[in-house]
Formats: C-alpha cells, structure tokens, sequence
C-alpha cells in the first residue's frame, strides 16, 4: 500500500513538474554585440542565467558578424555577461516580454590616447616628414617591449575643404604611419587604423593656429 501511495505522489509530482514547463512560453532574443568605442562588430560568447535561482542558463556563441540569437522564458529576468580578452567585463539584467531584439555594447579595455606630438607631413600628402622619425621609432620600441598591447591610430584633418577628401587624407596618414610601423618589425595585427577627416576638430578656430592643431594622428593604447 506504501509503495502504491509513494508512485502515486512521484506520478503527481511528474505531472505539476511537466504541466509547469509546458506552461513555459518560449520568446526570441537576438541582436548584435558591438564594440562601443567605434561600433564595430565583434565575435564573444554570451553567458545568460535565470534569476534569481539560475536555474537557466547557457552560453551564446556571436558570431564574426556579431549577430546572435537565443530563446529565453517570456516574464522572467537574466542576467547576461561578457567576459573577452581586451575588453571591459559587461554584465546587465534584462526583463524578458517578449520577442525583442537587444543590442549589446562592451568596451575594449583602453589604456590611453596619445597625440603624436611631433608627427609631420608634407602638406596635402600622406609622406611623414624626416623630423617625425624619433617619436616614431620610440613609439615602435615601446610596442615591441610590450607585446600584450594593441594600438588603433586615429587620423585628424582640419574641416576646411572637401570633407570626402580629408577622410581619404586622414585614412592615407594613418596607414602610413602603420606601414612605418611594421618597417620596425610590429606586426601588423597589432595595429588598427581609423579615420575621422575633419569630423572631430579640437578646436573650431579658423586660424592658422587652429587648423594645425586638429590636424593630427592620435594612438589609443587597449590591453590585448
């Protein structure tokens, strides 16, 4: 008679348990993960849990385009974390009501940026004048001597002219300066490039003094 009872409770306790997963509405959560300090798309892995007993949980692959893509119970609550080399750790809790797509944003683990103070080049041209070669060739040193670091250089024109023809201008500069770069046996995936043109003046000053001064090549230092 004890046995009958105990298998009717495990089978009654069978039933609650399916009936509550059956009631379990399933929504789809997709996106993209972007780098936030240029909007870039990125490849990591997302790790979500159900709170607050986690008692949900999985990882997400992004992939190379940074899209993903995961289904989740429609009125719960997760936590999503990203944890990848160079980059900031991101963690955010989100309700889930229903089919939504959901961008996510994480930082790269910036150090520093750094004008390059003495960086020259002839006027309208991409060629880096001869007096430029010392702060170049330390900054080639200091890479070499610290190979866990990455760079991203950030090319500057003043706003005066073509807007498309200083972007070119901007974007020759920074190659430039990253083919100097690999001359000195930094390796060339160790260096980013990204141009502005004229789109993000220091200054909106017309003089002389002013256009030089937004006229420039900026190094971002990021822990690899």
């Amino acid at each position: 008679m004890r046995k009958v009872f105990c298998a009717h409770i495990l089978l009654f306790c069978w039933v609650v348990i399916c009936t509550a997963q059956s009631t379990d509405t399933l929504v789809t959560i997709s996106g993209t993960l972007y780098r936030a300090q240029d909007s870039t798309t990125i490849a990591a892995n997302i790790l979500y849990e159900k709170l607050p007993y986690y008692d949900d949980m999985g990882l997400v692959s992004v992939d190379k385009d940074g899209l993903y893509e995961v289904q989740l119970v429609k009125g719960e609550t997760y936590s999503f974390s990203i944890s990848k080399p160079g980059y900031r750790k991101y963690q955010s809790n989100k309700e889930i009501n229903g089919d939504a797509k959901m961008d996510l944003y994480v930082e790269e683990d910036i150090i520093e940026l750094r004008k390059l103070e003495n960086l020259n080049f002839a006027s309208g041209s991409d060629r880096i004048g001869e007096p430029s070669y010392q702060e170049l060739d330390e900054l080639a040193e200091y890479l070499l001597n610290n190979p866990t670091l990455v760079i991203q250089l950030e090319g500057h024109t003043d706003f005066a002219g073509n807007a498309e023809a200083n972007l070119r201008l901007s974007q020759a500069r920074v190659e430039a300066v990253k083919n100097y770069l690999t001359d000195k046996k930094v390796k060339k995936n160790r260096i980013f490039t990204k141009a502005f043109g004229g789109t993000e003046p220091l200054t909106q000053e017309r003089t002389q003094e002013g256009k030089a001064q937004n006229r420039r090549v900026e190094v971002r230092f990021i822990r690899r």
